[in-house]
């Protein structure tokens, strides 16, 4: 028994291992003074349908649309400020060709996704809104379905490649840390018992 906290710390320390092991496999090679700009993957690359960049002066509007290829499914969608300040608002509204609205946001980031079920297959409207006071630009996403997406599902899309195995070194990274903390403990506790134990027979 008081060789558990060196067994519990070793273990942990594989575990540290293992985690920079998965992250240094998963980084590219790149030259100095790279930023790594193709390694993570742009919002873009996590929708299977993105539209053409927009430039919307100060309070005007835009409306982009989506024609879904399906019903009662969730439809994900997103606006990117492709060129963020950060002074800059949009609002976004949602309805199809009936009139019927699906919502109405506000956002000051330069990301912003949400989602809803569509209630049938139709066009839908998205209409933005700058309501900063200077010019953006602009992108509309849309992915319908996203468990089945293939930006998100394609073994060789930069989601699955790169994102998913940092996110797994980054949790075995966490709880390798902590089991090598609890080990630390565990054997200063077992280390104390045993030195007040020989004390006894002194």
């Amino acid at each position: 028994m008081k060789k558990r906290g060196p067994i519990v710390a070793i273990a942990g320390a594989v575990m540290i291992v293992i985690a920079a092991s998965i992250a240094y496999s998963v980084l590219p090679s790149m030259p100095s003074g790279s930023e790594g700009g193709d390694f993570f993957p742009s919002p873009e690359s996590l929708f299977d349908s993105v539209s053409d960049k927009v430039t919307i002066d100060a309070g005007n509007t835009y409306t982009f649309s989506h024609t879904t290829s399906a019903a009662k499914i969730p439809l994900m969608w997103g606006v990117h400020i492709v060129d963020y300040n950060p002074d800059d608002s949009v609002a976004i509204s949602i309805s199809n060709i009936f009139g019927d609205k699906f919502g109405s946001f506000v956002e000051n980031d330069p990301i912003f996704i949400k989602s809803f079920d569509v209630p049938k297959e139709d066009t839908y409207s998205f209409t933005v809104e700058n309501k900063g006071k200077a010019p953006i630009t602009v992108v509309m996403l849309f992915t319908e379905n996203p468990e089945k997406s293939k930006a998100l599902t394609d073994p060789n899309s930069p989601f699955v490649k790169n994102i998913l195995p940092l996110a797994e070194a980054g949790f075995l990274l966490i709880i390798g840390i902590i089991v090598l903390i609890s080990g630390t403990i565990l054997g200063v506790i077992d280390w104390r018992k045993g030195k007040n134990q020989s004390s006894r027979y002194i």
